[in-house]
């Protein structure tokens, strides 16, 4: 498989040498994320593996999409788990079947992770992770952009 280069790098890569994104940029990428989805979903296909390390920046600041592994045409429901633990929807945990909504999930972790600098949901353990997704209890900072709660 071969692919555009992409000077600008991994989004995660810009993540970590910003600490965290002003609100300007979070909304940006979020848009991008939000049209990537859109045409995705139209043709069925569920993304299941959105995090900053799949999201490129290119040399005008736009985002590319990269690593289609975890992404599977779906009418209705899949029942596969798949994905990067702190991104984990909580009907992929719950194994009843997911789809679409997953990706709209993920896009609220990593709007977290841009305006706080880490995941809403984190543990050096998977399974303190899946917990607290479980327990959907979020911490949002006095910072946060009162439009984005």
């Amino acid at each position: 498989m071969l692919l555009d280069y992409i000077g600008g790098g991994e989004l995660f890569t810009y993540m970590k040498t910003e600490t965290k994104l002003e609100n300007d940029s979070a909304k940006f990428y979020s848009a991008q994320v939000v049209l990537m989805f859109e045409s995705m979903h139209a043709k069925d296909v569920v993304y299941r593996d959105l995090k900053p390390e799949n999201l490129l920046v290119t040399a005008n600041g736009y985002l590319k999409l990269v690593d289609f592994g975890f992404a599977k045409y779906c009418k209705t429901r899949t029942y596969t788990l798949c994905g990067t633990p702190e991104y984990l929807a909580p009907e992929i945990l719950l194994n009843k079947g997911h789809g679409k909504p997953v990706d709209w999930w993920c896009l609220g972790v990593l709007i977290y992770e841009m305006l706080t600098g880490q995941a809403p949901f984190t543990d050096e353990d998977p399974m303190q992770v899946y917990q607290k997704i479980m327990k959907g209890k979020i911490k949002f900072l006095r910072t946060f952009d009162k439009y984005y709660i």
